[in-house]
């Protein structure tokens, strides 16, 4: 039987709250288990140019995303699977760098991070609590059934919310809701694994659901964040509705479909052929079909939006989100880039969320630190 959508409520806010309006430049973080090995090829084109030129299955076969290593691992064959088998063998499992990471996201100074993120200017931070990886980046009271000890041991989440808001700043949090491969032992290859790929059982939409809550409950972000998307679960509304009552300012994304919305929204064939090229974000009639839930519409690597709605454009200052180690000085954007995305966004009801991707014991890295630098030396 086909996955039906849920029942539609009224979430979207025709006018939001003030401070998202003025709201122009953010900082969005991804920082977890794909940290230690950092890898993506840096021979890929960005997600943007991927998703115009190329088919489904290269783009998961040769992503340039770093923080998806869980899934290139899966592949064989893939540049993940090659460099990982080069370096570290073949009987290392994924989940072996958790406890590494453990051990070194201890050093993470969040005061710095906060002060150079409003130094340079951002408006709000959006951070990374949960990834497709299943490592939960704070001391969650909610265990994972299939694996023992996978999230950090103190509450990073809580200090980094703690640290930005001392200087201004809002405070949002991402959760993988429709992704989780602790969950899932077959990778993501087709557009078809995406869709039916995911877990869709009582025990992953209770997990998912009593996290999102821990989240709400301790943290009261001014941001829900999901990615990918959300299982289907009758329970969703309810979920905007706790949120709301608890953050009556407070804004989600549109990526709480039970596919992603790129998938829905970017092809002229039937599902049966989707080695496709991925060729827009739009409808086949060219119109934008937006999702049931949303304050905001969100893109990824491309400033490109004809809507009428507020919207977020977001990218890494690389061509990856998490830390790539082998990235060079060409593949990172520049300052001034940053400002002239920022300017044309404005405009048009958008805002960038830059992403800062850390190493594995909590450093910026020096290139992404030098452009944080730049900008909070050119301050307008």
């Amino acid at each position: 039987m086909a996955k039906q959508e849920q029942p539609m409520i009224n979430i979207h806010r025709q006018n939001p709250p003030a401070w998202f309006k003025q709201a122009d430049f953010g900082i969005f973080i991804h920082w977890g288990v794909y940290s230690v090995p950092a890898y993506a090829p840096v021979e890929s084109e960005d997600f943007d140019t991927i998703k115009k030129h190329h088919s489904i299955r290269y783009m998961y076969k040769h992503t340039p995303y770093a923080e998806w290593y869980a899934n290139g691992l899966r592949i064989p064959g893939s540049s993940v699977w090659q460099y990982h088998h080069e370096h570290y063998g073949d009987h290392t499992p994924y989940s072996s760098f958790a406890k590494s990471f453990q051990q070194t996201a201890q050093h993470v100074d969040v005061e710095k991070w906060a002060d150079m993120f409003a130094n340079a200017g951002a408006k709000y931070v959006v951070v990374v609590t949960k990834h497709h990886d299943g490592f939960v980046m704070y001391d969650t009271d909610v265990a994972n059934p299939q694996v023992d000890d996978y999230h950090l041991n103190f509450d990073f989440v809580g200090q980094l919310a703690q640290a930005v808001r001392k200087r201004g700043l809002r405070f949002g949090v991402y959760y993988s809701s429709l992704l989780d491969w602790t969950f899932t032992p077959k990778p993501i290859r087709t557009a078809a694994d995406m869709m039916l790929g995911n877990d869709q059982s009582q025990t992953y939409l209770d997990y998912a659901w009593d996290q999102w809550h821990e989240l709400i409950n301790r943290y009261h972000p001014d941001i829900l964040w999901s990615d990918i998307g959300y299982p289907v679960d009758p329970r969703l509304p309810q979920l905007f509705k706790d949120f709301y009552q608890a953050v009556p300012e407070g804004m989600v994304n549109d990526r709480w479909g039970s596919y992603p919305n790129w998938l829905r929204h970017s092809f002229n064939k039937p599902l049966f052929n989707l080695g496709a090229k991925i060729v827009t974000g739009r409808s086949n009639k060219g119109k934008d079909t937006p999702p049931l839930y949303y304050d905001y519409r969100t893109l990824e690597y491309t400033a490109d939006w004809h809507g009428t709605d507020y919207f977020e454009t977001t990218r890494g200052m690389d061509k990856s989100f998490g830390y790539n180690q082998y990235s060079r000085p060409q593949d990172y954007i520049t300052a001034d880039e940053v400002r002239q995305i920022v300017a044309k966004v404005r405009p048009q009801k958008g805002r960038l969320l830059l992403n800062v991707g850390p190493e594995k014991d909590g450093s910026i890295p020096p290139y992404q630190e030098r452009i944080l630098q730049d900008l909070a030396e050119r301050q307008p």
